[in-house]
């Protein structure tokens, strides 16, 4: 039989796990997802990206019409190109960019919410070899149909967590397919009510997107007396 501190210890371990982000290993994937990185900036204003900084989970108030944006830290396992001399004749290796086609979306939320098993969203992002370092993709957390099942099942605050797992498909040069390692990542889903455009006296608030780990309106402080 099975100690029970282990199975405690497992226990704690899975709760853990569901409620903070996290990749999955598939080091011999070509293209790798790594962290969300932390966004800053107003909806309607430029969505700035911290490449220093990242998240392991977020917050959404359905009702401000958005959905949650993520900037997703990406590095290629494709080596830069190079050529190497086989016998007299130089031959290129590596160097072949990665064009990624379509992001494939699994969930999981408790209560169900009705959620499609899984969703494919079609995209279009070039990753030349060998990228690494401060680059990112931008990704949705949820797909279109998704985020409808949320906007109109979503219960008030504080909500139900939904964990989004995500994965990218696509092309190795013009013709191998591919595809990315598995990213989970954790949102707080909520339906306040309140709505854009925003009461007098408000503006409308959030990170990138109304609703996006704030809410929805917020004073508007230019309006505020000394």
């Amino acid at each position: 039989m099975e100690p029970m501190s282990m199975k405690r210890l497992m226990m704690v371990a899975a709760l853990a796990v569901a409620q903070s982000g996290c990749v999955s290993g598939q080091g011999d994937a070509p293209v790798l997802f790594t962290n969300a990185l932390v966004l800053t900036g107003s909806p309607g204003q430029a969505c700035d990206v911290e490449t220093s900084q990242f998240i392991s989970q977020g917050s959404l108030d359905v009702s401000g019409g958005g959905n949650y944006v993520l900037a997703m830290g990406v590095r290629s396992t494709v080596p830069i190109g190079r050529s190497v001399i086989i016998g007299d004749v130089p031959v290129g290796v590596g160097g072949e960019s990665i064009t990624l086609t379509e992001f494939v979306y699994s969930y999981e939320a408790s209560p169900d919410l009705g959620l499609p098993e899984e969703e494919i969203v079609a995209t279009y992002s070039v990753i030349p070899a060998g990228t690494g370092g401060d680059s990112y993709v931008f990704v949705t957390a949820f797909g279109p149909q998704a985020i409808e099942k949320l906007r109109t099942g979503a219960p008030g605050s504080p909500g139900v967590s939904v964990i989004s797992h995500v994965r990218a498909r696509g092309r190795l040069g013009s013709s191998s397919n591919v595809e990315s390692n598995e990213f989970s990542f954790p949102v707080k889903v909520y339906a306040s009510g309140i709505s854009v455009p925003c009461p007098t006296g408000f503006v409308v608030g959030g990170i990138c997107n109304p609703g996006q780990d704030g809410p929805v309106c917020v004073p508007d402080e230019s309006t505020t007396t000394p």
